[in-house]
C-alpha cells in the first residue's frame, strides 16, 4: 500500500465525500475511488458505509484511520530527522504544545537549548491532549507541555512552571468597575472560553475553578480555539475571556483590558508531560533546563 494513498483515505474520512475529497487531493473522483476499493480488498475488510447521499466511516474505517495517521505521521517524522541529519544534527527531541500555550519562558528555553546543546534538534508541534496522549503512546512525541490536570495511564505529570489566570475585558463593560474580579462576579456575564476538545486543558482547568467554589458554570457565548482568538472575540465585544497572564501580555489587544483575579484564585500549573518510564539523557538535560529557565523568570 502506498503511502500518498493513505493520504487519499485520510482525506475521503476528514470529507465523508468522494468529490471533495478528489478535489483535495487534486485527483479525479473516479480515480480515487477505485483506490479506496483497492484498499478495501487489501484490507479485507470496508471502510465506508456507503449511501447514495453520503459516507460514513465503518468501525474497521475508523480503526485504519487512526493507524493510516499514525504512519503518515512517522513517515513524517523518519523524513525530518533524515533532513536534520543531512545538517548536522547527532540528536532530536519532539515536543508536543498543548492548550495554545506559546509561553514566552518557551523563547528563553529554545535559545537556551540551542546555547548549550547546539546538535540536538527540538521540533516544537502544536496540538490537542488527544493527539498529545496518542503522539507520547506512538512514539512520535517525547513529551509535551499542557495544563491538562487529569491523570493518563502510562504517562507522568510534573510542574515545571505557574502561570497566573486573568480576566480579559472588553471596553466599556461593567466588570472594569472593579480592581480584582471574583468567578461569582463573572458568572453573571457571558463568557468565552477554552474550546472543551482543541484546548482541553485550559476548559479542564476553568471548569475545575467553578466546581471548587460550587458555582454553576457561567453563560457560555462562545469557545475560544486559543488564547489569540480569545482576544479577538473580547475585543469584539463577544464577552468576557478567561485566560493566562503570559498569554494576554503575549497577544495584548488596544481593545481588551486585563484585569486580576481576587486572591481566592491560585496560579495555574504548567506540566511537562512524558511517558512513565527512564528517559533519554537528551530528555533529562531538556527537564533540567525547562526547571533553569523557570528559577530565571521567577
Amino acid at each position: 500500500m502506498r503511502i500518498r494513498y493513505l493520504h487519499y483515505f485520510l482525506a475521503v474520512a476528514e470529507e465523508l465525500s468522494i468529490s471533495r475529497a478528489a478535489a483535495k487531493v487534486h485527483i479525479e473522483p473516479s480515480p480515487l475511488s477505485r483506490i479506496i476499493k483497492e484498499m478495501e480488498l487489501e484490507l479485507g475488510a470496508e471502510l465506508f458505509h456507503r449511501t447514495q447521499r453520503r459516507l460514513r466511516l465503518t468501525w474497521a474505517g475508523e480503526v485504519f484511520r487512526e493507524e493510516a495517521q499514525r504512519m503518515t505521521l512517522f513517515m513524517e517524522s523518519t523524513r525530518e530527522r533524515v533532513h536534520a541529519a543531512a545538517l548536522g544534527y547527532r540528536g532530536r527531541l519532539r515536543i508536543g504544545l498543548t492548550d495554545s500555550l506559546a509561553q514566552p519562558r518557551l523563547t528563553k528555553l529554545l535559545a537556551l537549548c540551542r546555547e548549550e546543546e547546539p546538535l540536538t534538534e527540538i521540533k516544537i508541534t502544536e496540538m490537542t491532549v488527544k493527539e498529545m496522549i496518542a503522539g507520547l503512546r506512538h512514539d512520535l512525541i517525547d513529551a509535551a507541555f499542557t495544563l491538562h490536570p487529569e491523570p493518563i495511564t502510562g504517562v507522568v505529570k510534573e510542574t515545571v512552571w505557574t502561570d497566573q489566570p486573568v480576566i480579559a475585558i472588553p471596553k466599556n463593560h461593567p466588570l472594569l468597575s472593579f480592581e480584582k474580579i471574583s468567578l461569582r462576579e463573572i458568572s453573571r456575564h457571558a463568557v468565552i472560553l477554552a474550546h472543551p476538545e482543541l484546548c482541553a486543558g485550559g476548559h479542564e482547568v476553568t471548569y475545575r475553578r467553578f466546581c471548587e467554589l460550587s458555582l454553576s458554570l457561567p453563560k457560555i457565548f462562545e469557545y475560544a480555539s486559543g488564547h489569540e482568538a480569545l482576544m479577538m472575540l473580547v475585543a469584539a465585544g463577544r464577552g468576557v475571556g478567561v485566560c493566562l497572564q503570559s498569554q494576554a501580555m503575549l497577544y495584548a489587544h488596544p481593545d481588551v483590558i486585563i484585569r486580576p483575579f481576587t486572591d481566592d484564585i491560585t496560579s495555574v500549573p504548567i506540566l511537562i508531560a512524558k511517558l512513565d518510564k527512564p528517559q533519554p539523557e537528551e530528555m533529562r538535560r531538556f527537564i533540567a533546563r525547562v526547571f533553569d529557565i523557570g528559577r530565571r523568570t521567577e
